[in-house]
């Protein structure tokens, strides 16, 4: 087995990312007295990247779990486990989500969710339609006219939802781009009231798939305590 296909089937089999020190659900959450910083994207646009960049440069979001996958939270609550009670707005959490899409339709107009936006720091990275497209007919190894055709429309869909929402606007490339990133994060650490890291750690270059790999297990290991957080599901697939 290569040892980019070994070190999927040991994440995905042997050391899961949906461990709580990783993620809610199945994490639980303790309230911190800061604001969320909400990470809003359409699939495959960066959102661990930017999770990751958050984590590994403002150490006051280190959490247990590390973040929260607010969709997760809404699809997974019954009557008697109601998950998003956890996620309160001082929770001070970095929060996924990639609603509208593929949630319930009721959850946009939920007012714990309204709340939540309303209170938090919201922070979306847009990639290029095309460029987005493409990156899921690798991910699902379909050709991209059938990707394009199916998740083209639900591209469209979000950006509809966000656009003129209040919100930190960032572009895919903007991840890669020391200068941009580091005065974002310190914009962000001034707004939560945190400190950020005394060094900038951009995100691992795709010669370092070793490395990768030992920060990917040592998170799902040690969660908030990795010396380097990785929270990304698969390696290397943009």
């Amino acid at each position: 087995m290569a040892p980019k296909s070994l070190a999927n089937f040991v994440g995905t089999h042997l050391l899961p990312f949906t461990n709580p020190r990783v993620v809610c659900p199945p994490g639980k959450l303790r309230a911190t007295g800061r604001p969320n910083l909400i990470v809003a994207t359409p699939m495959r646009s960066g959102t661990h990247v930017l999770i990751d960049l958050i984590l590994n440069n403002m150490p006051g979001y280190r959490n247990r779990p590390l973040y929260v996958d607010l969709d997760q939270c809404v699809k997974q609550s019954t009557t008697d486990r109601d998950l998003l009670a956890q996620v309160t707005p001082d929770a001070g959490h970095v929060i996924k989500t990639h609603m509208p899409l593929s949630v319930p339709d009721s959850m946009a107009s939920d007012p714990a969710i309204t709340d939540l936006l309303a209170q938090g720091l919201v922070i979306t990275v847009r990639r290029d339609r095309g460029d987005v497209c493409r990156s899921l007919a690798r991910w699902h190894g379909i050709a991209l006219e059938e990707a394009e055709a199916e998740y083209g429309p639900q591209y469209d869909r979000f950006w509809e939802f966000w656009t003129g929402r209040p919100q930190i606007a960032l572009s895919f490339k903007d991840l890669f781009a020391p200068e941009k990133m580091r005065q974002t994060l310190a914009d962000l650490a001034a707004a939560s009231g945190t400190t950020p890291a005394k060094r900038y750690n951009p995100p691992p270059a795709n010669t370092t798939k070793n490395r990768i790999y030992a920060n990917k297990m040592m998170t799902r290991l040690a969660g908030r305590h990795a010396p380097r957080v990785d929270t990304t599901i698969h390696t290397l697939k943009f």
